[in-house]
């Protein structure tokens, strides 16, 4: 069993290359985030993919997508946060993310999808790192 999940995992983060990818499921939208390169300090730019019913269901063309990435203040440092609103290209959606610093920044997306529903979602990147499959069912 966990030799063919490895081999799942391994081959999924494979495929995609180098880059970074992050994904939140909602009762109905299942939301994608990713780079073509591994997110960094400095500007990057996050594709947002939106489907219905699970990856490659059909293509949700939402009216608005927002972006928030920040940094809780720690001893030190101050609150740090990039914001986007998110551009149509293509079926996707794209923002530009500048990231002050290395570390573990959090996220929160919010959508409004093409019924007028809104959406709000939270998740977190570690910067430097490729794909973060950071599901729920982690032992924390």
């Amino acid at each position: 069993m966990k030799k063919s999940l490895l081999g799942t995992l391994l081959l999924s983060s494979l495929a995609f290359g180098a880059g970074f990818m992050s994904m939140v499921d909602t009762k109905d939208l299942h939301i994608m985030l990713s780079s073509e390169k591994v997110l960094s300090e400095g500007d990057n730019t996050i594709v947002v993919e939106l489907n219905r019913d699970g990856h490659g269901g059909d293509v949700v063309v939402a009216k608005d997508v927002r972006i928030k990435f920040f940094m809780p203040e720690m001893p030190g440092m101050p609150y740090m946060e990039s914001k986007d609103i998110c551009k149509k290209v293509g079926s996707n959606f794209e923002c530009k993310i500048n990231f002050s610093m290395n570390g573990t920044w959090q996220y929160q997306i919010f959508i409004k999808d093409d019924k007028g529903v809104d959406y709000k979602e939270r998740g977190s990147v570690n910067l430097g790192h490729a794909s973060n499959h950071d599901h729920s069912h982690h032992n924390h």
